[in-house]
């Protein structure tokens, strides 16, 4: 038996239910399957460009002027957290310097330093002792004082104060420290100090993302990826503003010659916020932690340019500015 086609056999039915190739039926699916792409592109949020760690619970909330910007609120905080931490300022000199000038802290007595007039089997002439004291007072009168730095393991975070500071930094990032890492150098919390006063001064996902290390927010800045970002990357020299973050890299990459070549969290730097401008004087302030073991404020002596640059002082040759964008 012959078997005809449907189409064979009720054409004209056929083709009034199945159109040929289906174009009205496939241009409404297409449409239809548009439409809900749309509408699904409306009501689901974009994750934020990298998971931001939910922070322990902190209830605490800066006290900061009464309709403050969310840049001034940044200076205002950093400015609070400078004075917790007892004001310790660092003078980076046009000589290359970087010494603490002043700190609510005696300088550290540090293990191994040699004990003067003391003889080979431990005895000590108190008259020789007495001498050498009296020379070594000379000494210091006549001779410029020491450039005093704060070791690891010792200054301000070194404390319990400082301790408990240093921890609500790190709960930010949604990590609990102990204080004896908070003393460790691999476990440096200048970059959660940024993160915390960012957080702090109300910035958001979309404006700035919360990290442990700082070159993670600066290639977030240099690779445009927030939707409404609070900072975007500009090269040296340049003169900040109160608000700007001033950024170096350090150790192994301490001299890099460009920003394109930070790495994201792979990149050792160091950035601070820019609390104070001086041009006719000559001087930057900017508020950093972790910096000699403290939350200290840096007074930067610009260069000859005038400006922030990478060569006057080699202790923070600065590679960038984080150019506030915010009002």
């Amino acid at each position: 038996m012959h078997l005809r086609s449907p189409r064979g056999r009720f054409p004209q039915l056929y083709s009034q239910r199945f159109p040929q190739n289906f174009p009205q039926v496939r241009g409404l699916g297409l449409s239809l399957l548009m439409a809900l792409a749309l509408v699904a592109g409306c009501t689901t949020p974009s994750p934020p460009a990298r998971p931001q760690a939910t922070p322990l619970p902190d209830t605490e909330r800066p006290v900061t002027t009464p309709g403050a910007t969310q840049r001034q609120r940044i200076v205002e905080i950093a400015w609070q957290e400078w004075q917790r931490w007892g004001g310790q300022t660092v003078r980076l000199g046009r000589d290359d310097t970087a010494c603490v000038a002043d700190s609510p802290l005696p300088a550290p007595v540090l293990p191994g330093m040699p004990v003067a007039g003391s003889n080979a089997d431990g005895a000590e002439d108190a008259a020789d002792r007495s001498a050498d004291r009296s020379a070594d007072r000379e000494e210091e009168e006549s001779s410029e004082p020491a450039c005093l730095h704060f070791p690891d393991g010792t200054g301000m975070e070194a404390t319990p104060q400082g301790c408990k500071l240093a921890q609500r930094y790190w709960a930010i990032v949604g990590k609990a420290v102990t204080c004896r890492q908070i003393t460790q150098g691999n476990w440096a919390w200048s970059a959660v100090f940024i993160s915390w006063v960012m957080r702090k001064a109300g910035l958001d996902d979309r404006q700035f993302l919360t990290g442990d290390s700082h070159s993670m927010y600066v290639v977030d800045a240099r690779d445009g990826i927030l939707p409404a970002p609070a900072f975007r990357v500009e090269p040296l020299p340049a003169m900040p503003r109160p608000g700007d973050l001033i950024c170096a890299a350090r150790g192994r990459d301490k001299y890099l010659d460009s920003a394109a070549e930070i790495g994201f969290g792979t990149t050792p730097m160091h950035c601070d916020i820019v609390v104070e401008v001086d041009p006719a004087a000559r001087l930057v302030k900017a508020i950093g932690g972790n910096v000699q073991q403290s939350v200290s404020m840096e007074l930067i002596e610009l260069g000859d340019s005038g400006m922030i640059d990478g060569v006057t002082n080699s202790h923070m040759p600065w590679l960038l500015i984080m150019r506030n964008t915010l009002p």
